[in-house]
Order: structure tokens, then C-alpha cells, then sequence
């Protein structure tokens, strides 16, 4: 019975990081329904793991549980969001020093990141050349990659693990539709000044600009909310 069990908590995982994927990339809209039975269809699984899957994904927020609606793909609104990305910068802060540290023991560290950043950046003018969802989606993933890579330097699973929930909040509120070249160039911008300042082991000046890349950010979708 213990390895059915686990099993099927480990189908329980895929089929939640699945539709995490699929809510990340709208293809769950938010406020769109999800029953346990279309999702069975889609997945090709039984109730038990896809209900767990659904009962993870209430805990961390993305879904909500409506009594005689069902699960729903949880709404976010603007203040959701404000309230996600402060909460994202309070620990890429905390990380700062021991990224540093990292830059500072380890060569290859800078290296890698410097790489990222060129494929983070490449994917940024694929998106400005050619603004569609899919660019736009494959660019969210490398920025989330670079950001993941300050927070790793921490060496604290939890604290890791809570910042990667909070980056899966990052797409919910339809960051395609706030964006445009200019802000795309402006994020460009701020990633290369993060990692100047990494570079330079600079740990006040990489606050400042992990500071200043997070509330223009907010500022984007701000203005985005505001026009509509």
C-alpha cells in the first residue's frame, strides 16, 4: 500500500505542476472552472491523484475552492500582485549578501549568471522583434531563471521553494497585455544593472537595483491597470 500511495502522490505532483504550467501560460484563464472530471480526461488520470493535485494547488493560492462552484482558477488583482513582487524583493534582499559571497568564492558562479543573462536578454529582443505569447512566455521563464539563480545562493530549501511559489503568481495577472517595447527594453536594462552590481560585489548597490527593478515593475502594471 506505501508504494501505491507514493505513486500517487508523485502523479498528484505532475498533473499539479501541469496545470500550474497551463495556468501560467493562460491556457487557464483566471476564473475559469476546473472539475475533477475534465481533468481526468486531460491528464488521463484518475480522480484520487488529480483531487490532490487540486487540493495543492488551494493551499498555495492558484486555486479556489467555491462552495457549489467548485475549484475555480483563482482572480488576481492588481493589489495580489503588488503584494507578490514586495514580497519576492524582501527575499532576493535577503539573498543579496550571500550572492555576493557566492560571486566572490566562486568564479564560475559570475560566469554562469553572465550567460543567463545573454540568453535571457536574446530572449527579450526575440519577444520585442515578435510581441506574442509564446515569446512573451518564453522570456518570463528565463527572467525567472535569472532571478532563481540570486535566491540558490542562499543555500535554504524553504526559502527557495517560497520564492519559486511566488514566482509562479508572476504570470497571473496578464503581464502580456501590460508590456510593450519600451518596457521590455527598460527590463533589459535593470537585469544587466542587477548583475553589474553582482559582478562588482556590491551588495548595497544590488539592493538598490533589485529595489528598482521590482517597483518599475510594479509601475508597468500599475499604469496597465489604470488604462483599463
Amino acid at each position: 500500500m506505501g508504494e501505491i500511495r507514493t505513486r500517487t502522490e508523485l502523479l498528484a505532483d505532475e498533473i499539479a505542476q501541469k496545470i500550474r504550467q497551463k495556468i501560467q501560460k493562460q491556457e487557464y484563464a483566471q476564473g475559469d472552472r476546473l472539475t475533477v472530471r475534465w481533468l481526468c480526461e486531460e491528464f488521463g488520470a484518475s480522480e484520487t491523484p488529480v483531487k490532490q493535485a487540486l487540493n495543492q494547488l488551494v493551499s498555495t493560492g492558484l486555486v479556489v475552492s467555491i462552495p457549489k462552484c467548485g475549484m475555480r482558477v483563482r482572480t488576481f488583482t492588481f493589489q495580489d500582485m503588488k503584494n507578490n513582487w514586495e514580497a519576492r524583493l524582501m527575499i532576493e534582499q535577503f539573498c543579496a549578501a550571500a550572492a555576493v559571497d557566492t560571486v566572490r568564492r566562486d568564479e564560475q558562479f559570475i560566469s554562469n549568471v553572465r550567460k543567463l543573462l545573454q540568453v535571457t536578454n536574446e530572449a527579450y529582443e526575440k519577444c520585442i522583434q515578435d510581441y506574442t505569447k509564446e515569446n512573451f512566455s518564453h522570456l518570463s521563464e528565463y527572467d525567472r531563471r535569472l532571478h532563481t539563480e540570486i535566491i540558490k545562493c542562499c543555500q535554504n530549501d524553504q526559502i527557495v521553494n517560497m520564492y519559486e511559489s511566488l514566482n509562479v503568481y508572476a504570470g497571473m495577472f496578464t503581464g502580456f497585455t501590460c508590456h510593450n517595447k519600451e518596457t521590455l527594453r527598460g527590463v533589459q536594462w535593470e537585469h544587466t544593472n542587477i548583475v553589474n552590481q553582482l559582478e562588482l560585489c556590491d551588495t548595497e548597490g544590488l539592493k538598490k537595483a533589485l529595489e528598482q527593478h521590482v517597483y518599475s515593475t510594479i509601475q508597468i502594471y500599475r499604469q496597465a491597470e489604470n488604462e483599463q
